[in-house]
Protein backbone atom coordinates (compact mmCIF):
# COMPACT_ATOMS: atom_id res chain seq x y z
CA UNK A 1 0.00 0.00 0.00
CA UNK A 2 1.47 3.35 -1.09
CA UNK A 3 0.19 5.23 1.98
CA UNK A 4 2.37 3.05 4.22
CA UNK A 5 5.51 3.90 2.25
CA UNK A 6 5.05 7.68 2.41
CA UNK A 7 4.20 7.51 6.13
CA UNK A 8 7.33 5.42 6.82
CA UNK A 9 9.41 8.02 4.98
CA UNK A 10 7.79 10.89 6.91
CA UNK A 11 8.24 9.09 10.24
CA UNK A 12 12.01 8.96 9.66
CA UNK A 13 12.23 12.69 8.89
CA UNK A 14 13.07 14.68 12.03
CA UNK A 15 11.53 17.81 10.46
CA UNK A 16 8.06 16.22 10.71
CA UNK A 17 6.03 14.98 13.68
CA UNK A 18 3.95 11.87 13.06
CA UNK A 19 1.88 11.04 16.13
CA UNK A 20 0.82 7.41 16.51
CA UNK A 21 -2.69 6.49 17.55
CA UNK A 22 -3.15 5.69 21.24
CA UNK A 23 -6.83 4.79 21.23
CA UNK A 24 -9.47 3.86 18.71
CA UNK A 25 -11.95 6.50 17.59
CA UNK A 26 -14.71 5.65 15.14
CA UNK A 27 -16.13 8.49 13.08
CA UNK A 28 -19.13 6.75 11.54
CA UNK A 29 -18.03 8.14 8.17
CA UNK A 30 -17.05 6.06 5.16
CA UNK A 31 -13.49 7.18 4.45
CA UNK A 32 -11.26 6.55 1.43
CA UNK A 33 -9.05 3.51 2.19
CA UNK A 34 -5.82 5.52 2.51
CA UNK A 35 -7.36 8.00 4.93
CA UNK A 36 -8.94 5.16 6.91
CA UNK A 37 -5.49 3.58 7.21
CA UNK A 38 -4.03 6.87 8.47
CA UNK A 39 -6.71 7.38 11.13
CA UNK A 40 -6.56 3.73 12.23
CA UNK A 41 -2.84 4.08 12.93
CA UNK A 42 -2.06 7.75 13.55
CA UNK A 43 -3.46 10.61 15.55
CA UNK A 44 -2.13 13.50 13.45
CA UNK A 45 0.85 14.72 11.47
CA UNK A 46 2.79 17.95 11.38
CA UNK A 47 4.68 18.44 8.13
CA UNK A 48 7.59 20.86 8.46
CA UNK A 49 6.12 22.94 11.33
CA UNK A 50 9.25 25.13 11.46
CA UNK A 51 8.89 26.17 7.82
CA UNK A 52 6.81 29.05 6.43
CA UNK A 53 4.45 26.62 4.70
CA UNK A 54 4.29 23.94 7.37
CA UNK A 55 0.91 22.26 7.67
CA UNK A 56 -0.87 19.90 10.04
CA UNK A 57 -2.96 16.89 9.05
CA UNK A 58 -5.80 17.15 11.54
CA UNK A 59 -6.66 14.53 14.14
CA UNK A 60 -9.83 12.50 13.73
CA UNK A 61 -11.44 14.68 16.42
CA UNK A 62 -10.90 17.75 14.20
CA UNK A 63 -12.04 15.95 11.04
CA UNK A 64 -15.26 17.91 10.58
CA UNK A 65 -17.01 19.55 7.62
CA UNK A 66 -14.73 22.37 6.46
CA UNK A 67 -17.56 24.89 6.23
CA UNK A 68 -18.40 24.16 9.86
CA UNK A 69 -14.79 24.91 10.84
CA UNK A 70 -14.45 28.08 8.76
CA UNK A 71 -17.86 29.67 9.20
CA UNK A 72 -19.86 29.74 12.43
CA UNK A 73 -23.36 28.31 12.23
CA UNK A 74 -25.85 31.06 11.46
CA UNK A 75 -23.24 32.98 9.42
CA UNK A 76 -24.56 34.20 6.05
CA UNK A 77 -21.95 32.11 4.21
CA UNK A 78 -22.94 29.01 6.23
CA UNK A 79 -26.56 29.45 5.13
CA UNK A 80 -25.56 30.01 1.47
CA UNK A 81 -23.72 26.67 1.44
CA UNK A 82 -26.71 24.68 2.70
CA UNK A 83 -27.23 22.68 -0.53
CA UNK A 84 -23.70 23.01 -1.89
CA UNK A 85 -21.34 20.19 -2.96
CA UNK A 86 -18.94 21.47 -0.30
CA UNK A 87 -21.13 19.83 2.35
CA UNK A 88 -19.21 16.61 1.56
CA UNK A 89 -15.84 18.33 2.13
CA UNK A 90 -14.04 17.66 5.41
CA UNK A 91 -11.09 19.48 6.91
CA UNK A 92 -8.01 17.33 6.40
CA UNK A 93 -5.16 19.84 6.80
CA UNK A 94 -4.62 23.32 8.17
CA UNK A 95 -2.01 26.02 8.51
CA UNK A 96 -4.20 28.25 10.63
CA UNK A 97 -1.72 31.11 10.96
CA UNK A 98 -1.90 31.53 7.17
CA UNK A 99 -5.65 30.89 6.86
CA UNK A 100 -4.73 27.91 4.66
CA UNK A 101 -6.98 24.87 4.83
CA UNK A 102 -7.28 21.73 2.72
CA UNK A 103 -10.50 19.77 2.33
CA UNK A 104 -11.05 16.16 1.32
CA UNK A 105 -14.22 15.16 -0.50
CA UNK A 106 -16.23 12.31 1.03
CA UNK A 107 -18.93 12.53 -1.64
CA UNK A 108 -19.53 9.68 -4.07
CA UNK A 109 -18.45 11.40 -7.27
CA UNK A 110 -15.04 12.74 -6.16
CA UNK A 111 -14.36 10.62 -3.09
CA UNK A 112 -10.84 11.30 -1.83
CA UNK A 113 -10.21 14.42 -3.94
CA UNK A 114 -8.50 17.23 -2.04
CA UNK A 115 -9.24 20.93 -2.53
CA UNK A 116 -7.59 24.23 -1.71
CA UNK A 117 -9.87 25.69 0.96
CA UNK A 118 -8.00 28.90 1.70
CA UNK A 119 -10.30 30.93 3.97
CA UNK A 120 -11.23 33.51 1.29
CA UNK A 121 -11.99 30.97 -1.47
CA UNK A 122 -13.41 27.87 0.23
CA UNK A 123 -16.47 26.57 -1.64
CA UNK A 124 -16.24 29.24 -4.33
CA UNK A 125 -16.91 27.98 -7.89
CA UNK A 126 -13.92 28.70 -10.10
CA UNK A 127 -11.64 29.12 -7.04
CA UNK A 128 -11.82 25.61 -5.54
CA UNK A 129 -8.78 23.98 -7.11
CA UNK A 130 -8.45 20.21 -7.03
CA UNK A 131 -4.94 19.84 -5.57
CA UNK A 132 -4.78 16.04 -5.23
CA UNK A 133 -6.90 13.08 -6.25
CA UNK A 134 -6.22 11.12 -3.06
CA UNK A 135 -5.03 11.60 0.50
CA UNK A 136 -1.85 9.70 -0.37
CA UNK A 137 -1.09 12.07 -3.26
CA UNK A 138 -1.72 15.05 -0.96
CA UNK A 139 0.78 13.68 1.60
CA UNK A 140 3.38 12.94 -1.07
CA UNK A 141 3.14 16.39 -2.60
CA UNK A 142 3.13 18.22 0.75
CA UNK A 143 6.14 16.19 1.85
CA UNK A 144 8.01 16.85 -1.40
CA UNK A 145 7.37 20.61 -1.04
CA UNK A 146 9.20 20.49 2.34
CA UNK A 147 7.16 23.38 3.74
CA UNK A 148 8.71 25.82 1.23
CA UNK A 149 5.49 26.59 -0.70
CA UNK A 150 1.94 25.48 -1.34
CA UNK A 151 2.82 23.13 -4.19
CA UNK A 152 -0.43 23.83 -6.05
CA UNK A 153 0.52 27.51 -6.44
CA UNK A 154 3.79 26.68 -8.20
CA UNK A 155 3.93 27.22 -11.99
CA UNK A 156 4.87 23.58 -12.67
CA UNK A 157 1.77 22.22 -10.90
CA UNK A 158 -0.50 20.53 -13.44
CA UNK A 159 -4.04 21.55 -12.56
CA UNK A 160 -6.78 18.97 -12.16
CA UNK A 161 -9.40 21.66 -12.61
CA UNK A 162 -11.96 23.02 -10.21
CA UNK A 163 -14.20 21.11 -7.80
CA UNK A 164 -17.24 22.75 -9.40
CA UNK A 165 -16.34 21.76 -12.98
CA UNK A 166 -18.69 19.23 -14.57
Amino acid sequence: MQIQKILEKIELDSRCKLIKKTSAVKSGLTLPKDLEYFYNNYESLELFPEQSFGIRIVSQNDFIPTSQRLYPEGDVIWEELEDDISNDWYLIAEAEQQSQYVSIDLGELHNGYCYDSFLDIHATPGESAIIAKSFTELLERLYDAEGKSWYWTEPEFQSYGDAYDD
